[in-house]
């Protein structure tokens, strides 16, 4: 916590419903913390911890990357190999986030999905709906894929001076819910897709769909030639260990915690690769809302994803006038955003009386 400088984290259990989870809350300057539910099964619970301080740490610098006026969270549940995530279980989490009366607010991440958050919601208000009031529900993997899809266009604007993406080629590692719907995004403008996943009907899907897809396996997909390297998996993707096996100009994908460290984000950028930090591009799920967390329509929040390619256009800019890799540059603006809303705030809102006292 002091390390990264994060303002609470709470250690939940409860033994009947078998509950076992952290909620990280990184920075709240900007607002309430917002950041998704993980089901995950930890081989350890520092493992637990560790993630769960890095991806809230993570989602306040998306926040005040995208000029969202929220904070960053993240809540983690460490499954039990032999415990049933059952109605029990989600609402006695629910209970603890109840608890934190509005300072963290949750949604469906990894592992989890609408109907827990049903749950979540019966002990809590504090979930993020996923539903509009007109009922048009907002699919947060469409959001995260034209998250991505528009910063990758801004990256090749830079890379190749290209308004479009026709004629290139994208090697995709992940074609899940994200992937997949990235990849559509990509074949309207007649991108090149090589694509590679541990599930063969998430290949086959994508491949029914664009038969002149090609399939690589999963430990080839980092070497593989193409334009743009989109992870779209867990995380780290890329490591001191395969770095030099990148054959790409671009890394952009939906994954979280796609670079091993910093200091590889500085080798990428001398390496002349132009890597779109993740907490720039994946940030798809924060456009669902506007102010109050009121959801928008799925054409507004579709419309409105767009704003992530000037953002990454603003941070590659800001590299190149730094010389400084992106993702330093990303970061030295979500903390100058901070810092400076953060002085704002100190303005007292209240109006005070001085009372008198007659003598």
């Amino acid at each position: 916590m002091e390390q990264h400088g994060h303002e609470e984290v709470l250690f939940c259990y409860n033994k009947p419903a078998r509950l076992k989870a952290i909620i990280a809350i990184h920075n709240t300057t900007l607002g309430s913390a917002v950041g998704g539910c993980r089901l995950w099964k930890y081989d350890t619970e520092n493992e637990a911890l560790v993630d769960a301080l890095k991806l809230s740490r993570i989602m306040t610098y998306q926040s005040a990357v995208a000029d969202s006026d929220t904070g960053g969270g993240k809540a983690v549940l460490y499954d039990d190999p032999e415990a049933e995530t059952d109605e029990a279980f989600f609402r006695a989490f629910g209970r603890f986030v109840e608890g934190l009366k509005g300072k963290f607010i949750t949604y469906p991440d990894l592992g989890t999905d609408t109907q827990d958050m049903k749950y979540i919601k019966r002990e809590t208000k504090y979930v993020l709906p996923y539903e509009s009031p007109s009922g048009i529900k907002a699919e947060s993997a469409d959001l995260t894929a034209h998250g991505v899809y528009w910063g990758m266009k801004a990256c090749a604007k830079e890379v190749y001076g290209l308004s479009s993406l026709d004629g290139l080629t994208v090697a995709i590692q992940g074609v899940g819910s994200v992937g997949n719907r990235l990849a559509d995004c990509l074949k309207k403008e007649k991108v090149k897709l090589i694509v590679t996943d541990l599930n063969y009907d998430s290949i086959k899907d994508v491949q029914d769909k664009y038969p002149d897809t090609r399939v690589v396996q999963p430990d080839e997909i980092l070497s593989v030639e193409c334009d743009v390297l989109c992870p779209c998996a867990l995380g780290p993707v890329v490591t001191k260990t395969n770095v030099s096996q990148l054959k790409c100009k671009i890394v952009a994908g939906a994954a979280y915690d796609i670079v091993e460290s910093a200091k590889l984000c500085q080798t990428l950028y001398e390496m002349g690769i132009v890597y779109a930090p993740d907490f720039v591009v994946n940030a798809g799920e924060l456009f669902l809302t506007e102010d109050a967390l009121k959801v928008l329509s799925k054409e507004e929040a579709l419309d409105s994803v767009k704003a992530i390619y000037n953002i990454m256009a603003k941070v590659i800019a800001t590299s190149k006038r730094e010389n400084v890799s992106p993702y330093e540059a990303a970061c030295k603006m979500a903390e100058e955003r901070i810092r400076r809303v953060g002085a704002v705030k100190s303005i007292l809102t209240e109006s005070f009386v001085r009372q008198t006292r007659k003598i």
